[in-house]
């Protein structure tokens, strides 16, 4: 189960990342005034998405430990089998 835990958190990394990657790109337009939307729409924006991305960069990160514990707990029953 290790793979699919790290892909999890990996692909769950890659959104977080890609979210906040948005919130730059939109600060970017509201700093530069080439946005078409309101400055409150882009500030409300600019908050969800930081949030989201930071937000699902925490639970990637929870799932991967989760993983690792798991990971760990199963190795160490593995290993009480062989003796």
């Amino acid at each position: 189960m290790k793979g699919n835990n790290n892909a999890h958190a990996g692909l769950l990394a890659v959104v977080g990342g890609y979210l906040l990657y948005l919130a730059w790109q939109q600060f970017e337009q509201y700093r530069n005034s080439t946005s078409d939307l309101t400055p409150a729409a882009s500030i409300v924006i600019m908050i969800v998405f930081t949030l989201g991305g930071l937000g699902t960069l925490y639970y990637a990160w929870i799932v991967y430990r989760q993983g690792k514990r798991n990971d760990d707990e199963n190795e160490g029953e593995s290993d009480q089998r062989k003796n």
